[in-house]
């Protein structure tokens, strides 16, 4: 499983509910990386998303709190999951939220993150990737300037 999301300096990937900033390359990069695939996300992600299912994607909800969704299959606990996707022979992506990510992310191989060089006052955040001797970095494009931000994009693998 791949880990995909947008941080800023201070590993910040939300604030208030909403995603830190619109970012049309990581929009962009984020469609043509899931496409085909399998997408894991949280109920309060999946309410997020202005256009439900996200399209040309198997949607995952993992939630305690709601069993059905239209356009989505829904599990209430990680090893549901798991069991689900674990002969997936789509690639399979852990997109959010912060709860999410903290409860796949140990079996999670590889890390997509696109850093933003720009400090938004986020409230969730995710942990510093690159300082975790858990994870190298595999490798990372060049500078990207989108309107008045810079951002660049990392892969990271377990080692």
């Amino acid at each position: 499983m791949c880990i995909i999301l947008v941080m800023d300096n201070d590993n910040a990937i939300g604030r208030g509910g909403e995603l830190l900033c619109n970012l049309p390359e990581d929009m962009k990069h984020f469609r043509e990386t899931t496409a085909g695939s399998v997408v894991i996300m949280g109920r309060k992600t999946w309410e997020s998303f202005p256009k439900r299912p996200l399209p040309n994607r198997e949607n995952i909800v993992l939630s305690r709190s709601v069993k059905e969704l239209d356009g989505a299959e829904v599990f209430a606990d990680v090893e549901s999951v798991l069991e689900h996707v674990q002969n997936s022979d789509k690639r399979v992506f852990v997109i959010g939220g912060a709860e999410v990510y903290r409860q796949l992310a140990p079996y999670c191989d590889e890390a997509l993150i696109t850093r933003v060089y720009e400090n938004f006052g986020g409230d969730v955040f995710f942990e510093d990737i690159e300082r975790d001797r858990g994870w190298r970095l595999a490798e990372s494009s060049a500078l990207v300037e989108t309107g008045c931000r810079k951002i660049r994009f990392f892969r990271y693998v377990r080692v």
